[in-house]
């Protein structure tokens, strides 16, 4: 089978035959003198000539059919791997519904399907929060088990899918289908099903606070609704909008409207229990903060993270912790710039604001989660450990309070991701929240194209087509026979 780089060239293959007929007739051939050209000339007055095939222009034509395709970048397979683990993305995103009212999962199945038909011997993994594989078999005999697999999880993991599918069939080659290229290291081919579909979605719930992001590509004008109250937003694409619900309840739902390309993250539900803290910090704004957010104080014994005075000690520590520091390394600065992939700084807007920065953490594994425009970090974080400026910098700044329920959040909340249990839907499960709640699904990963090279067979065949037009160029070339001496 050949396919081509750069396809429509192909387009230019009439016009560039015409061009090369039509110059090739305005220009007289060159005549090789010889006898029979007499004999040729005498016939044709006579009427008796035969029309001959004219064989240099033919040579001109192929040689710039030639050429032309061979700018068109063709390939030819020779087939399709007989052994093959294909692994399929489960994750949430995948459930995101497109123009054809399909979702990018029923896309990913169609072509799944495709290349099990093919194999003699393959292995059909779902990846999700946990792998989960089928096989080996007969390609054609996974196509049932392939049409019982349903997307929605809370991520998937592709590197342990990978690892699955090669032990299940060691030595068959990898095709990933989804919406997010598998790790260069992994060494597996992909196929992209992403698209281009407008969505927002929830991205984090709490007591008395909700946060919602705007995958784009346009303003999103829509609408929250939880206990009974309901809240207009408008979202420019890539933002996020956080939002006092007014109101303490630990147990609570929301919804967002209207329906968008992804219904998982439109909906989230509230199961919470209030997180134990040790505060050993002297700071009522702190205080405040802790209580307006569900927080009860607690002893050394019962408490389930703590709140110390900065610097944080060089090993990291066992439970989670919020470091707040005692002094500044340098004079309030504009925040340039905040990483917004990070589960702290999620529905965070500090870029604009002046804040001072803490001394440097000592020890390793922080990660600089907001820079000033001197490129001094003003919050680090290293597992479940936050460290952030003084709490007097802090107190007026709306996003503390925001920075707070992120940082507790894995700490107070009955929550369990999607997957969890083969859990599917949001919504109260065994005492448990069940939820989507994940920036990275919500923002719907865009396309970023195929990558079949580990189980495409493709030849290149430009060279050879190339060097087959220089060939016929010198074969239609005219040659002048010597002229006899004497």
């Amino acid at each position: 089978m050949v396919g081509f780089g750069h396809p429509y060239l192909l387009i230019l293959l009439p016009l560039v035959l015409g061009w090369i007929y039509w110059t090739y007739a305005r220009r007289r051939p060159f005549v090789v003198p010889a006898a029979g050209v007499w004999l040729l000339q005498r016939a044709s007055a006579q009427g008796r000539a035969r029309r001959r095939l004219d064989l240099r222009l033919v040579l001109l034509l192929l040689a710039g059919a030639a050429m032309l395709l061979a700018l068109a970048a063709p390939t030819w397979r020779t087939g399709k791997p007989e052994r093959l683990v294909v692994v399929l993305d489960a994750s949430a995103s995948m459930t995101a519904t497109g123009v054809d009212e399909r979702t990018r999962f029923d896309r990913a199945r169609q072509r799944a399907a495709v290349w099990l038909e093919g194999a003699s011997k393959a292995v059909l993994v779902r990846a999700g929060r946990q792998p989960q594989g089928f096989g080996p078999a007969r390609g054609d005999g996974l196509l049932a088990a392939l049409e019982t697999l349903r997307a929605g999880d809370a991520g998937a993991d592709l590197g342990r899918a990978v690892a699955l599918g090669r032990g299940l069939l060691p030595g068959a080659a990898v095709l990933v289908i989804g919406d997010t290229p598998p790790p260069a290291e992994l060494r597996a081919a992909f196929l992209d099903v992403a698209a281009n579909e407008p969505n927002a979605g929830l991205t984090a719930l709490g007591a008395r606070f909700a946060a919602v992001y705007n995958a784009g590509p346009g303003t999103w004008n829509g609408r929250l609704s939880s206990s009974g109250r309901s809240w207009e937003l408008h979202l420019p694409p890539g933002r996020f909008a956080a939002l006092d619900l007014e109101t303490t309840e630990p147990r609570r739902s929301a919804v967002l409207r209207p329906d968008d390309a992804m219904g998982l993250d439109q909906k989230a539900y509230l199961l919470e229990r209030p997180p134990r803290v040790r505060l050993q910090v002297d700071a009522p704004s702190v205080a405040r903060a802790l209580a307006a957010l569900g927080a009860r104080r607690a002893g050394v014994a019962d408490a389930e993270a703590e709140v110390r005075p900065g610097p944080p000690p060089e090993n990291p520590a066992q439970r989670p912790t919020l470091y707040l520091a005692s002094a500044d390394a340098a004079a309030p600065d504009v925040v340039y710039d905040v990483d917004p992939t990070h589960p702290f700084t999620r529905g965070v807007e500090l870029v604009g604001y002046h804040l001072p920065a803490p001394p440097p953490p000592p020890g390793g594994g922080w990660r600089i989660l907001a820079t000033r425009s001197d490129g001094l970090g003003v919050v680090y974080a290293r597992g479940g450990e936050l460290y952030l400026p003084r709490p007097e910098a802090l107190r007026d700044l709306p996003a503390f309070v925001v920075l707070l329920y992120n940082w507790l959040e894995p700490v107070g909340a009955s929550y369990r991701p999607l997957g969890w249990n083969g859990v599917l839907e949001p919504g109260i499960r065994d005492g448990f929240a069940v939820n989507l709640l994940d920036y990275a699904e919500t923002r719907l990963p865009r396309p970023s194209g195929d990558r079949l090279a580990p189980v495409d067979r493709r030849r290149p065949v430009a060279a050879w087509l190339a060097l087959l037009a220089a060939l016929l160029l010198v074969l239609q070339a005219p040659r002048r026979r010597p002229e006899a001496v004497g």
